[in-house]
This record gives structure tokens, C-alpha cells and sequence, in this order.
């Protein structure tokens, strides 16, 4: 396809740069350009799943910029539909949904409605861009009274479940994967039974599709769902004990440790989470909490309230400080 400045008529594919990607639609009229989503300059606020094939007119089309209409090229010529089938194959699309940024977005939609067939040419820009997009969102819930453990995906995950001998341990990690669940859904549109789980050799779980982290403590379940790598760590305000203060802090945290007055087991707690969520996303095999300075070290920490009492949740990542925190999110379905 030929790219070209000049007037659009009816059934042209049409085109315009917004940044570092093109945004493609069906120009009807000035009134009408049929498109799969607004452009990205005016979808801030949308997820992928709230996207659909729309009307706008060629104002709203252009954002601003400069329209490019295409024309077909000798081996385009013979799928080129006709200006009224192109219009016709538009409209009847509107409303439909089940936008993919890398599989299914405007540039497929335009090429299918001109041409029968879907194409991107800008496959690989979309996806550095889609894989350069800070996403850092943080999901937290209370334990559900009934726990349907024969629901859990993949299987290896739920006989590892089943094999807990601890009740309240495997209520919670029960509860901590529904969790995931629901949140690789609403942040990513992933459906867990279509992705590939395996085990890191500190037997940290993983997925082929993004970088989670998860956590649980008392009657409350942690997860961060991320692009990047990420660590989340949730623990009572005062859960964390004196007697562990030397095992936790280092030899700076201690010293600040043994001048404090009051609220010496929420310091002790909220560093310990700290740390943990800086292991959790380091990686590594074996936790020494002295070992590790926090000072410096990008970290966010939220106090949490549920119903069994107040935590601190610290999420440790390069976007710590714009994670999205989703609370209260009802596990009971």
C-alpha cells in the first residue's frame, strides 16, 4: 500500500501518524471515519477490552495530524474491494470488540475491511511500544468463606495446593491464585487456562505472558502484575516481633531500631515487607533480610485495612511509585 497527502473520498483506507505509530480507519465522509478504537491520543483511560470498531468524524479521526489515504499497489489490486463493499464491511463491524494491540488492532481492521484479509505493517513497533508501556497493578483481597480448590489452573498448581498440610497456608494459597487469576483478566485480558506456567530453581512460580509476584498474610492475599519485573510482600502492622529485629534490619536499620520509642514492631514489619518484596523481585534463591538496604531502592509501601486488622503492603519495581492498587476485590465468585 502507497501512502499519500491528499483530499480522502469515500472508501479510501486512511491513515495518521500519532507519535511513534500510524492509527488506521474507513473514510466515509468528514462526518464518518470508521475506526477499530479512537485514536491513542484519546484512549488514556480505555483498556483493550473496552475497545470497539467506532464512528468519528475526521477531526476527531486525525487528533491533530495529517491524513494519509491509501493506494493499492499492482499486487493489492486484485483484493481490493470496492469503495462501497470497503464501506459496507466497515459498518457492519461497528460495536464489535475484541481489540488486540498485536493481533487484532486498527491497522488489521482497515487492511480486512479494503482487502479481505488482515495485515500490520508496524507489528513489531507495536509490540517495543506495547512492551515499553509501564503497567505495575496491584490486587488485594480478604480469604472467601468457601474455596473451590478442584477450580485452580494449571493442575501442577493445584496439586501443589492440595499437597499443603496446613489449612490456613493452603486457604491462602488458594486464595492468592484466584486472585492472580482475576487480576491477569482485568489487566491483561489473559484467561489462565491459555498460558504456560513453570517453576524458577528457587521454585518461584512464572508465566510466559508477564511478570507477577504474590503474597499472603493472616486473612489477606497480595498480588502485582507487571511488564517488568516486580515483588509484593503484605504483612500484618504488627506481626513482625523484637526478638526478630537482629535477623531483619542491617546494621544502619538497627541502630535507628534502638533509639525508636514507639511503633517499633510496625518499623520492624514494615521493613520486613520492604525486603521481602526486593527478594521477591531480585529473584534469588535464599532470604537474608540483613543483608538487604533498602535505602535508596525503589519501593512504595500502602497500610491496608481489612477486617482481621491493618498491613503494610510494599511493592518493589522501576514503577513503584505509579502502581494502580485495586483493594477489597471480591473473591466470592
Amino acid at each position: 500500500m502507497k501512502w499519500k497527502l491528499k483530499a480522502a473520498e469515500y472508501g479510501d483506507m486512511v491513515r495518521v501518524k500519532l507519535g511513534q505509530v500510524y492509527h488506521y480507519g474507513i473514510f466515509v465522509s468528514e462526518n464518518e471515519v470508521i475506526q477499530f478504537g479512537p485514536p491513542p491520543a484519546g484512549r488514556v483511560l480505555l483498556k483493550d477490552s473496552e475497545l470497539e470498531v467506532c464512528v468519528t468524524d475526521v477531526y476527531g479521526f486525525l487528533c491533530g495530524g495529517f491524513m494519509e489515504v491509501g493506494e493499492a499497489e499492482r499486487k493489492e489490486k486484485k483484493k481490493r474491494r470496492s469503495k462501497e463493499n470497503t464501506v459496507s464491511a466497515a459498518r457492519a463491524r461497528v460495536g464489535e470488540r475484541g481489540y488486540n494491540i498485536l493481533y487484532n488492532n486498527c491497522e488489521h481492521f482497515a487492511y480486512e475491511c479494503a482487502l479481505g484479509e488482515k495485515y500490520c505493517s508496524q507489528t513489531e513497533a507495536l509490540r517495543a511500544a506495547w512492551r515499553s508501556l509501564p503497567v505495575l497493578d496491584v490486587y488485594v483481597a480478604e480469604i472467601p468463606e468457601t474455596c473451590d480448590f478442584e477450580t485452580v489452573l494449571p493442575l501442577a498448581r493445584r496439586e501443589e495446593i492440595a499437597e499443603c498440610s496446613n489449612e490456613a497456608v493452603k486457604r491462602q494459597k488458594y486464595a492468592v491464585w484466584k486472585l492472580f487469576e482475576y487480576g491477569l483478566k482485568r489487566t491483561f485480558g489473559y484467561a489462565i487456562d491459555n498460558l504456560e506456567f513453570t517453576h524458577s530453581a528457587s521454585g518461584k512460580w512464572m508465566c510466559n505472558a508477564c511478570e507477577f509476584s504474590l503474597s499472603h498474610s493472616g486473612n489477606v492475599v497480595a498480588v502485582a502484575l507487571s511488564r517488568k519485573p516486580v515483588g509484593v510482600d503484605i504483612e500484618g502492622v504488627h506481626a513482625v516481633k523484637a526478638e526478630l529485629a537482629k535477623k531483619i534490619l542491617t546494621d544502619e536499620e538497627l541502630a535507628a531500631y534502638s533509639v525508636l520509642t514507639e511503633n517499633r514492631e510496625e518499623y520492624l514489619s514494615r521493613k520486613w515487607t520492604e525486603k521481602e518484596s526486593l527478594f521477591k523481585r531480585s529473584g534469588g534463591k535464599v532470604f537474608h533480610p540483613s543483608k538487604i538496604a533498602v535505602e535508596g531502592q525503589n519501593l512504595k509501601t500502602e497500610r491496608i485495612t481489612a477486617s482481621d486488622g491493618e498491613y503494610f503492603l510494599t511493592v518493589a519495581s522501576d514503577d513503584a511509585q505509579k502502581f494502580k492498587l485495586f483493594s477489597n476485590v471480591n473473591l466470592s465468585y
